[in-house]
């Protein structure tokens, strides 16, 4: 068999794998609150208004991200009709992306065999896993950006390529705001470290730069304009200053953090992991060139950019993922070689059969309590009305599946306070909740109207 054969034949398994476990069950159970029916609820607002230009929520201006994974999703809602699969589809087919870029990375800087198991590590592994199939805007950002540095060491063979990795970085901007930025540091410190700073003075390479600014500067200045201070304040003080010297939320860790969100999150490849991160880089600062430098640079410069952003999450880790994940790779084909072919992909469908039933990659259930109930509140709550939740901090789920605003109440006294106040008052109320505010039933005249499972609709109608 030919190269070509070889190539052919491990695109169409790593698809076909990727496909399977990527979209299989894709629009089961119910989306996350948090941050799931957060962007999917914006992109149904666009989908509803036909207004593409003027992100909401909930009627409002919204402009804590950028628009291209919302847009994505609005597209697919006019395909597919807005539901679970839709809301989700973007980031599945990113994932997907993903791994065909990892193993077109890995055959570039090393050869074809190192790539394909880099590959089918990285989709293997399960804290990937769950945030491709996951409505987050993640699984995008961690395939622009992968496409990009691919594309730039392309470069180094014809300039055109140069271009692309320009355009990639754009899409990567336009996907998650600054953090995109992150494939220009990484490319000028190999460039450094390697002495090769002839590729960043060509001129397919300042169009590439040019074509990142067009992709991803209209946008910014079109809301910049229309939104004024909001912008500034959501976009800029926010995301650039707030999330990297402050906790935000609560979200907050101590250095080893990430360290910690590595061993327990990257199975099943962690302890080689640990190992051939740490061999790359001194692979890398002894050779001082080549795809070892290459993968050093991308995983420690974006490890310590997160460490040292005072806000902590967990998902921050995952840009890092294709480029360990082909350390691993490296380390494996030592062990295994093509021969063993065979027996390789056997072994990796086992581990991703294993993940169904230890990782739950095909449990999606977050809001099921709230979904349930939406006849009820569809049926008993007017249209633009709005609903409270007691003690229960699932606003966007509420917006996407009852398509109503809603507010929180968190002690018996603000649940007083506002039902004294409204003619119509609606809430809801879970089972564990409900005895310490039954009580005041009789004398603000409310009462349960309708139930799902442990989520009940307390009402007052004047």
């Amino acid at each position: 068999m030919t190269s070509k054969h070889f190539f052919l034949q491990d695109i169409l398994f790593l698809t076909a794998l990727s496909a399977f476990f990527l979209l299989f069950r894709l629009g089961s159970g119910s989306l996350a609150s948090w941050d799931e029916a957060l962007y999917a609820s914006v992109a149904k607002e666009i989908f509803q208004s036909g207004d593409w230009l003027h992100l909401t929520l909930n009627g409002s201006q919204w402009a804590d991200k950028p628009p291209l994974g919302i847009w994505a999703t609005a597209f697919f809602y006019r395909l597919f009709g807005v539901h679970e699969f839709s809301a989700r589809f973007f980031s599945a087919l990113c994932g997907i992306g993903a791994v065909l870029v990892t193993y077109l990375i890995g055959g570039k800087l090393f050869n074809r065999w190192v790539g394909f198991l880099g590959a089918l590590v990285l989709l293997s592994s399960s804290q990937f896993i769950r945030y491709a199939r996951f409505g987050m805007l993640d699984a995008p950002l961690v395939f622009f950006l992968s496409l990009s540095l691919y594309f730039f060491w392309r470069g180094y063979e014809r300039n055109r390529y140069l271009i692309f990795s320009g355009i990639s970085a754009g899409l990567a901007i336009m996907t998650k705001g600054f953090t995109g930025f992150l494939i220009f540091p990484i490319t000028w410190l190999y460039c450094a470290f390697s002495g090769e700073f002839e590729i960043l003075l060509r001129s397919s390479y300042w169009i590439g730069l040019m074509l990142a600014a067009g992709v991803a500067l209209p946008w910014n200045l079109y809301e910049m304009i229309d939104h004024g201070h909001l912008f500034v304040n959501e976009v800029v003080i926010k995301h650039l200053f707030r999330r990297t010297l402050t906790s935000l939320d609560g979200h907050k860790g101590n250095f080893y953090f990430y360290i910690r969100t590595l061993v327990n999150k990257y199975h099943p490849w962690v302890l080689i992991g640990i190992f051939s991160g740490p061999f790359f880089l001194f692979k890398a600062a002894k050779e001082r060139i080549g795809g070892a430098l290459y993968l050093a640079v991308w995983i420690f410069f974006i490890f310590a950019v997160i460490t040292g952003v005072q806000t902590k999450l967990p998902w921050y880790i995952l840009p890092i993922y294709p480029a360990l994940s082909l350390t691993v790779g490296y380390v494996l084909a030592k062990l295994f070689d093509e021969n063993h072919g065979n027996f390789v992909r056997a072994a990796f469908i086992g581990v991703m059969v294993l993940h169904i039933q230890y990782s739950h990659i095909f449990d999606h259930d977050y809001s099921r309590n709230i979904k349930g109930i939406a006849s009820v509140v569809r049926t008993g709550v007017p249209e633009g009305q709005w609903i409270y939740l007691y003690n229960y901090h699932e606003t966007n789920a509420v917006t996407f599946y009852l398509d109503r605003g809603c507010w929180y109440l968190d002690t018996p006294q603000e649940l007083t306070a506002a039902a004294k106040q409204a003619q119509r008052f609606y809430c809801l109320v879970l089972d564990r909740d409900l005895g310490a505010v039954q009580n005041l039933f009789s004398q603000l005249d409310l009462k349960v109207s309708g139930s799902f499972e442990d989520l009940k609709l307390v009402t007052k109608i004047s």
